[in-house]
């Protein structure tokens, strides 16, 4: 996971306030403060030189179980100034099955994982080592989980020291008063930024797909965007939601607050600072229980970073295309399909047991006014996330990729583009692998906006790669599976929505996507009424082009297709 940057770090001051975010996971950063309050409420009583604090509690502040947290507290002459905190998305928890995201878990006592709400994991710069031990005794790879707790508790200790250089150089009252000034001046801009809109009041909502078996009915995630210019406010209101539902797929206080935040960060100017004061000009509403509210025992909350948090994600970015044209986004693709799968099982070449996430072969960015979508975006909470090199997970593990390609013509079409989906097609070889993923996206596509086409849908499947004449047996979305040597699993990622009309879409865009093989020639005639000649060069014919848009009415526009 840290290959792929399944991480992030964050400075707070001594209230728990978020002053620096360095670049991370929207979902692990936009609610940092959350678990630094409430280490604070647990331990500010007693608090120490030397702790350490070990929070994955999604009841207690934090996002899921399955990103452990690591908290540090800064003292200066035995006064608290800051806390480090850093967290980490883990190959293994010790869930009740081989992966981290169990959606099928009714409740937290099926999901399994221990819960750490806050617990002091280090004092006096020392493990406790009773809390290692358990920790180790219920992870199925304790070695990854240690390397990976002392390596942010590393990190933690180095942001320590070095704000403790830093205080010693400037003083202490010049850097408690540049943190005040910070917060004031990210609150300033913020509320500048917010006073450039319109007023109003907007509504919208995003679908997650049913699991047969287990949520027939699927997930609807609604909400309410109200824009206060003169007071420099925007309220995201998510309390028009259904009831905790019995499975993983239950937010918790940390994701909806991050959903509601990055849905209006992601069209704030750039120079907006990451930080509470800027933050706290977005007020986050919810409810105390519910699918998307905060987490309730005794509900699972596993899957609460992913898949319906990436609908909350998607509804509030969703409204910014009623405020303004110019503002505009479509949705993009989400959820770990079979590209960002967990994988286990016994590697007989490293006679070892093994557990992890690999990441690559996400793809789906939406179109947004002016861009079109970005190719390797993945999903709208972890949109900062590296593609794993798989020549490296091959060393790794017993698997080999046959195939990982974007698939032409799957892009929903606009004036801007969503990015295309990819098919990656992965094989057991030497060894039996069990993959677990959590698909969507197969009912409900991507949503274009403004005009703009739907994106493809997700689709997964496995077949015998060593017959060529083999035929694709179709997989569910959510779905665990053991490829036997010489199977593989193939999966499908969706392609993102495409923002304004096709028609309106620069011809010589297109005739650069038929040349990289993106687009076919009849496409980008048959949705964006553009007409290349038979050349190797597809040389627009203009007037042929000014004909077919001409005859052709506005927002005439085709679904991606997946293949």
């Amino acid at each position: 996971m840290s290959a792929a940057r399944d991480l992030s770090t964050a400075i707070c001051d001594r209230n728990g306030d978020a002053l620096a975010l360095p670049n991370g996971f929207p979902v692990h950063v936009a609610n940092m403060s959350l678990v630094a309050k409430s280490v604070l409420e647990l331990h500010g009583h007693d608090m120490r030189p030397g702790d350490a604090f070990l929070h994955n509690s999604p009841y207690h502040g934090n996002t899921h179980m399955a990103d452990h947290t690591i908290v540090v507290p800064v003292f200066h002459e035995d006064e608290l100034l800051f806390l480090c905190a850093c967290r980490g998305h883990q190959a293994d928890i010790g869930n009740g099955v081989p992966t981290t995201y169990n959606v099928r878990a009714r409740d937290i006592y099926e999901e399994g994982a221990l819960c750490f709400p806050g617990v002091r994991v280090q004092q006096d710069y020392r493990d406790v080592d009773d809390i290692i031990r358990m920790a180790k005794m219920r992870i199925r790879v304790p070695d990854v989980w240690y390397g990976d707790y002392l390596a942010a508790i590393g990190a933690a200790r180095i942001g320590e020291r070095s704000l403790l250089e830093l205080v010693e150089r400037h003083g202490r009252e010049t850097i408690e008063a540049f943190c005040a000034e910070w917060q004031e001046y990210g609150s300033r801009k913020m509320a500048d930024a917010i006073g450039k809109l319109p007023a109003g009041r907007w509504s919208n909502s995003s679908r997650h797909d049913g699991i047969p078996g287990l949520l027939d009915g699927g997930v609807t995630v609604g909400v309410e965007v109200t824009i206060i210019p003169d007071q420099g406010r925007v309220v995201v209101d998510f309390r028009d939601n259904a009831d905790p539902v019995a499975c993983g797929l239950n937010l918790c206080e940390a994701t909806v607050l991050s959903a509601g935040r990055t849905g209006i960060m992601n069209r704030m100017p750039t120079d907006v600072p990451l930080c509470e004061g800027a933050f706290d000009r977005i007020e986050v509403r919810m409810r105390e229980a519910g699918v998307v509210g905060k987490a309730s025992l005794p509900y699972s909350s596993s899957v609460a970073t992913t898949n319906v948090a990436d609908h909350a994600i998607l509804a509030v970015q969703g409204v910014w295309s009623q405020v303004d044209y110019e503002l505009g986004m479509a949705e993009g693709a989400e959820a770990n399909g079979v590209e960002n799968g967990v994988i286990s099982g016994y590697d007989s070449a490293h006679d070892r047991h093994y557990v992890t996430q690999i990441i690559a072969g996400g793809t789906g960015g939406m179109g947004v006014f002016g861009h079109d979508g970005w190719v390797d975006y993945a999903i709208s909470n972890g949109s900062m996330e590296e593609w794993n090199a798989i020549e490296v997970v091959e060393q790794k593990y017993p698997i080999l990729y046959l195939q990982q390609e974007l698939i032409p013509d799957s892009m929903g079409a606009g004036r801007w583009d969503g990015a295309p989906g990819c098919r990656t097609m992965i094989a057991a070889v030497s060894d039996p692998v069990t993959f677990m993923y959590l698909g969507d996206n197969q009912e409900t596509h991507p949503r274009g906006a403004n005009g703009g086409g739907d994106g493809s849908g997700q689709r997964a499947a496995i077949v015998d790669w060593r017959d060529l004449l083999a035929d694709e047996q179709e997989l569910p979305l959510f779905n665990s599976v053991t490829l036997q040597p010489g199977q593989a699993i193939i999966g499908m990622t969706s392609s993102g929505g495409g923002y304004g009309d096709p028609l309106e879409r620069d011809p010589e865009a297109i005739r650069h996507r038929v040349r990289e093989g993106w687009l076919s020639r009849s496409r980008a005639r048959e949705v964006y009424g553009v007409v290349l000649e038979e050349s190797s060069d597809c040389e627009i014919d203009v007037d042929a082009t000014a004909r077919e848009r001409g005859r052709r009415p506005v927002g005439h526009v085709a679904q991606g297709v997946c293949r």
